[in-house]
């Protein structure tokens, strides 16, 4: 009788395929009347009381949920690493205006960036 014993030592790390998503999102109008009056810090208000959810697009599992960043001009989401695969983006709070088009899907693929431009219309006429 044989025995083989096979002991399979590894110390590689093995990395999932990344890549980065950067979302940009205008929302808007914010008054009814131009000039928009609105101080900097109230706009800021508004971009940060959107969420942003992503998840996979297969299985409907969340892998990402995050409330905008206001850079003085649009919200975002700069530079976040990723799997790569088939997701869709969605957000909170909706309103009659912003149902249409979401969720949208989008792709993340190995080593690029890709970049998602949304538009919100708050409705504000």
């Amino acid at each position: 009788m044989m025995f083989v014993t096979l002991i399979a030592c590894s110390s590689q790390t093995i990395t999932p395929d990344i890549g980065l998503l950067d979302l940009k999102a205008t929302i808007g109008p914010l008054c009814s009347v131009e000039p928009c009056n609105r101080t900097t810090d109230d706009i800021r208000k508004v971009y940060e009381a959107y969420t942003f959810t992503i998840k996979e697009a297969k299985t409907g599992k969340v892998v990402l949920e995050k409330t905008l960043t206001y850079n003085g001009t649009n919200g975002v989401l700069t530079s976040t690493e990723m799997s790569v695969g088939a997701y869709e983006l969605d957000f909170t709070p909706k309103t009659f205006f912003t149902k249409q088009g979401f969720p949208r899907p989008f792709i993340i693929e190995k080593s690029k960036t890709t970049q998602l431009d949304i538009s919100i219309d708050t409705g504000i006429r």
